[in-house]
């Protein structure tokens, strides 16, 4: 016997109209996949995909599952009910379809995946308990924004448990105010505030190796920044999201989060600061994918944007990222990519120097990610004393940091320069001091 789910799959087909084939369903997944710039397999392999699916031979990915629902414009849930929930769905990223929005006047398809993305949202712990009596002021909301950008520098210059503790004690006093009571003109600085501040909560969790609690943070973010009308943070969160399930080994995720994030820009609410940074986002996404040609498109979009210089109109939680940060960027895509094309570990290195160059001395962890994959970059091209030399710093500069994802690099390193140990005495010993290092998690 069929599933349920491959039935409601076919039903959801035939329902759009009785002579849709399944090669007009293949057709139709296609027109949807290069909204959101995605490139699929070949056609006749969907369709050999779309045939198992629809008899219940095998289960749809993630990836699968969350683009039939846009094509049927069906919850994911309900499409897919018997399998577990893909990581989008669980986080409620705007695949429930809402009653009426085709119907009403001027509402082509553009504004219902305008309403699909935008206000969505599955309803979280934020937003389902009666409101507090607490009245909330725009003091509170400077308190939440200040507390936002002290994490972030406390974890650039440490990183670690204490960090992550006090970061999630100030998200949980946030969300008790979000509960408050407060005008409309606090609502849209509230919320976005407590937006940023899961934003870097997410990060310093992700930094410690607690990866779901980092998603959630995300999530919640994600959320937050919804409700607050704040489009441009909400694509921010997104793309911390893709980043996180691609250093996880989910590309294919990534790259649909990245097409809700870019979404999300095309409406026009992003500054060239905050396209860039979606764009960098995209080109490491495409990188870690191996696939070079998109990922050379949007580092170019990218630095494009970035040139166009600051603007006043640029939130305060992108400040961060300028020149050296996209530098960074560029030189770990071309370290990716140099996995597949050795020619690649050459291009790595200028812009990896160009960012060690301008880094500020606080934010070490930047610094040691830097020469972390300079020595990973040299040793792909066999340069094994220059590797050594940049593992050495990397290492000490990872001795004064409490920072998983610095040491998970650096083991990723070891385990790369193992058949170099007899040859090269600097690479036995940086994987000697490499194996030293603490388990963070």
């Amino acid at each position: 016997m069929r599933p349920a789910w491959a039935d409601r799959l076919r039903e959801a087909r035939l329902k759009r109209s009785p002579s849709w084939s399944q090669l007009r369903a293949v057709s139709a997944l296609e027109e949807k996949a290069r909204e959101f710039g995605l490139t699929l397999p070949a056609r006749e392999s969907l369709l050999r995909m779309l045939k198992g699916w629809e008899r219940g031979d095998h289960e749809p990915s993630d990836f699968y599952r969350s683009l039939w629902a846009f094509v049927y414009d069906a919850p994911e849930r309900t499409l897919f009910a018997e399998l577990p929930p893909s990581a989008l769905s669980v986080l409620g990223l705007g695949l429930v379809a809402v009653e009426g929005i085709v119907d009403a006047p001027g509402g082509d398809e553009m504004k219902r995946r305008n309403v699909l993305l935008g206000g969505s949202l599955l309803g979280s712990f934020a937003f389902v308990s009666p409101p507090d009596p607490y009245r909330v002021g725009m003091s509170e909301v400077r308190e939440v924004s200040s507390a936002a950008r002290t994490l972030q520098r406390w974890d650039r210059q440490y990183g670690g448990w204490v960090p992550y503790q006090a970061a999630a004690g100030y998200v949980d006093s946030a969300v008790r105010l979000v509960r408050g009571s407060y005008t409309d003109k606090v609502r849209r600085r509230l919320l976005p505030a407590v937006a940023d501040l899961c934003a870097m909560t997410g990060w310093i969790a992700y930094d410690i190796g607690r990866f779901d609690e980092s998603q959630r943070y995300f999530a919640l973010g994600v959320q937050m920044a919804q409700q607050g009308e704040d489009a441009a943070l909400a694509a921010r969160l997104l793309c911390d999201m893709a980043r996180v399930n691609a250093d996880l080994g989910n590309p294919m995720q990534s790259v649909e989060l990245l097409g809700l994030a870019n979404h999300l820009t095309d409406k026009g609410a992003a500054t060239p600061t905050v396209l860039a940074k979606v764009r960098s986002m995209e080109a490491k996404t495409y990188a870690i994918l191996g696939r070079p040609e998109p990922c050379h498109r949007a580092l170019a979009a990218a630095e494009a944007n970035l040139s166009r210089g600051k603007s006043s109109a640029d939130p305060v939680w992108i400040v961060y990222f300028n020149d050296a940060q996209l530098a960074g960027v560029v030189g770990s895509c071309f370290r990716d990519l140099a996995a597949m094309d050795p020619a690649y570990a050459v291009k790595a290195e200028e812009p990896i120097q160009r960012a060690v160059a301008s880094r500020s001395k606080s934010q070490m962890r930047n610094q040691a990610l830097d020469r972390a994959n300079l020595a990973t970059a040299r040793l792909r091209r066999r340069e094994l004393d220059g590797a050594a030399e940049q593992a050495d710093q990397a290492i000490t500069l990872a001795a004064n940091l409490k920072s998983n994802r610095i040491n998970m690099r650096l083991k990723i390193l070891a385990k790369q320069a193992e058949p170099f140990k007899v040859q090269h005495a600097g690479m036995a010993a940086v994987c000697e001091r490499i194996a030293l290092l603490p388990e963070l998690v």
